[in-house]
């Protein structure tokens, strides 16, 4: 197969097989006995003099690129072509796209290789790849948890490359985080005036004072709001767990409910409005200080490393870091499984309580008291967040049957 090199000032060769080359110095020897040696060798010298004094008057008139000049010219490849939008907005306040040129840009082949990785305003005009599948991504910023005023907008494409073609690609920015602007009653300041609010999602977690009024950015999925006090002394106060998503942009008003207004961490009382999602939400009533203001088990991650009472159903027993057992027998005293229904049967819908040894495990252990499984239960003890792979109750000081 033959290859094509071009030289700086423009000249082709084709480079050709030994055995070719060969052939042709056997014919000039041949013509070289007919016309005579001496002849011959003037004739060449002619027409060699010539064709150099053409080549270089041609490298003369066509500038060079490069000191070597040499190419490679290989129509095995193809063309990508960039271009970026920002999603048009059409509810909520109006929101102008950061400047695309600072964006990250991604473009990784089929086998995880990378192609390109920097900003997008010093990309190449056009990208030349050997034909193949290739992920496109670009991203503002890199999400490093809750900060204010940072919406953070991406998009991400698969393509296909056939080689000798060009793609032309569109990236539409859409915002990849949500927003959640906390406000505050009067009567609610008072109360935890030594207090601020602390917002948290799976990436950090950020201080939010009284008087902020800005939106703070958070990652998709479960978030949580708690109080935290100034004085060492005292304990958070866990306020209320939601779930945002991409787009959303959370206006959430947070006051005394008048019946609990006398202690700290009841009488929550959340009112939400949003832009482009409408909620509202009680939260409060039930603090987990008591058993009657006992938590359900779904809440308990806002309560990591407190004491709180919590409520729910003994569905399974014999856990392990990676497993539970929900039918009968057991074999294991020292701890089970409850979850917010008596029928759940999935691991992931189960919280863990320990059963310290004493009048509890021999009460409440289900290898000896196979008729406590299905039945509710409230629990007081130290939330752990890892207690036998499951966020759970540990080192357990009181356990009521219905």
């Amino acid at each position: 197969m033959r290859r094509k090199f071009l030289f700086g000032f423009g000249a082709g060769i084709y480079f050709h097989p030994i055995e070719t080359l060969f052939k042709r110095t056997l014919l000039i020897k041949e013509w070289s006995k007919l016309v005579g040696f001496g002849r011959a060798a003037r004739m060449l010298l002619f027409f060699k003099f010539h064709f150099l004094i053409l080549i270089f008057s041609a490298s003369a008139l066509i500038p060079i690129a490069s000191c070597t000049g040499l190419t490679i010219v290989d129509k095995g490849l193809g063309t990508i072509r960039l271009s970026m939008n920002g999603e048009s907005i059409s509810k909520g306040p109006v929101r102008t796209i950061a400047d695309t040129n600072t964006f990250i840009l991604t473009i990784k082949g089929g086998g995880g290789d990378t192609i390109y990785n920097g900003l997008y305003g010093i990309r190449p005009k056009e990208l030349k790849v050997e034909a193949g599948t290739y992920t496109i991504a670009v991203i503002s910023s890199v999400n490093t948890g809750p900060k204010f005023d940072t919406p953070i907008w991406s998009d991400s494409k698969n393509i296909t490359v056939e080689a000798g073609s060009v793609n032309s690609i569109a990236l539409l920015c859409r915002q990849y985080n949500g927003g959640l602007r906390l406000g505050f009653s009067p009567e609610f300041k008072t109360k935890f005036y030594s207090y601020s609010a602390e917002v948290s999602d799976s990436k950090g977690s950020a201080s939010y004072n009284f008087t902020e009024d800005r939106f703070l950015y958070l990652t998709p999925g479960l978030f949580f709001v708690k109080m935290v006090p100034a004085s060492p002394d005292l304990s958070p106060v866990p306020l209320f767990s939601k779930t945002i998503a991409a787009r959303d942009m959370l206006t959430i008003n947070v006051r005394l409910a008048g019946a609990d207004s006398a202690s700290f961490g009841s009488g929550i009382l959340i009112d939400s409005t949003s832009y482009w999602v409408t909620d509202s939400l009680l939260v409060g009533r039930n603090d987990g200080s008591t058993k009657d203001k006992a938590i359900s088990v779904h809440r308990l991650q806002e309560y990591i490393g407190l004491k709180v009472w919590v409520t729910g159903y003994i569905v399974g027993g014999d856990l392990t870091t990676t497993a539970i057992k929900f039918d009968l027998p057991f074999s294991t005293k020292s701890n089970l499984a409850i979850a917010s229904e008596p029928g759940i049967r999935e691991r992931a819908g189960c919280y863990s309580v320990s059963l310290p040894s004493g009048t509890i495990q021999t009460t409440f252990n289900l290898v000896d008291n196979p008729a406590n499984m299905g039945k509710k239960v409230w629990v007081k003890g130290t939330v752990n967040a890892k207690y036998l792979g499951l966020v759970g109750i540990e080192s357990t000081t009181e356990f009521i049957l219905e």
